[in-house]
């Protein structure tokens, strides 16, 4: 099986392609949200870099939020366009689940954060790769809230993503506890979007038809708040 892995979520686009589990390439560009016009660029440019057309790719996994609302409707836009022109299936993966998987290997709890603004941030929390809170924007109290009955004496947190202030202005309260994950571990990798696609299809995850992939945005966009009543 041949996948081919990409994230429009952040600032950061990801591309990555396997074949049968292993990885043959993998591309970031960290230019800011200019998805629009360097996406399929790069995704023809990895497909020539490793030999391969975009008809021989089985399986299109996609990060599907949360994150930019404009980035997400980039991505899964052009992942569904590619998906029903070849007849390929599609695999939809939480953004936060892979800035989790992406930080890397972490004994203690891994808090991936994306910003959601207003002073929030989309934010997951993993132990070993179990989900350990529901993936949704928090505050600061908020989310120290929900850290705080999932800590096990001593643990470490290892934080990653662009939505890490939130947390540092808990940091008094957290003491040594957190510890932040570099810039280069922080963002989402097309290669931890291609493990995390496999590993769901070894344990009977379907892959979905392209119109049947959703965004999981998390927060109702900017224009909608305004319209309810909430500029938070």
């Amino acid at each position: 099986m041949i996948i081919l892995a990409a994230d429009t979520s952040g600032k950061t686009l990801s591309l990555a392609l396997a074949r049968e589990g292993e990885l043959l390439a993998e591309y970031s560009l960290a230019l800011g949200y200019k998805h629009s016009v360097t996406f399929q660029p790069a995704v023809a440019d990895l497909l020539d870099r490793t030999g391969l057309s975009v008809k021989e790719v089985d399986l299109f996994a996609v990060a599907s939020g949360p994150g930019s609302f404009t980035g997400i409707r980039i991505g899964l836009a052009a992942v569904k366009a590619m998906a029903y022109a070849v007849g390929a299936k599609t695999l939809g993966i939480s953004s936060l689940r892979a800035l989790a998987r992406s930080a890397g290997p972490w004994p203690g709890l891994v808090l991936p954060l994306l910003d959601a603004r207003g002073g929030r941030a989309y934010s997951g929390l993993y132990r070993q790769g179990h989900s350990l809170i529901d993936e949704i924007p928090r505050d600061g109290e908020a989310l120290l809230s929900a850290i705080a009955p999932q800590l096990e004496e001593g643990e470490a947190i290892l934080v990653a993503g662009d939505g890490s202030p939130v947390i540092r202005e808990q940091a008094e309260n957290l003491g040594s506890r957190l510890v932040f994950a570099p810039p280069s571990a922080s963002f989402i990798r097309g290669a931890a979007i291609v493990e995390l696609a496999m590993e769901d299809l070894s344990s009977g995850c379907r892959p979905l038809h392209p119109f049947e992939l959703e965004a999981r945005y998390g927060l109702a966009s900017s224009a909608q708040r305004a319209r309810e009543g909430d500029r938070v």
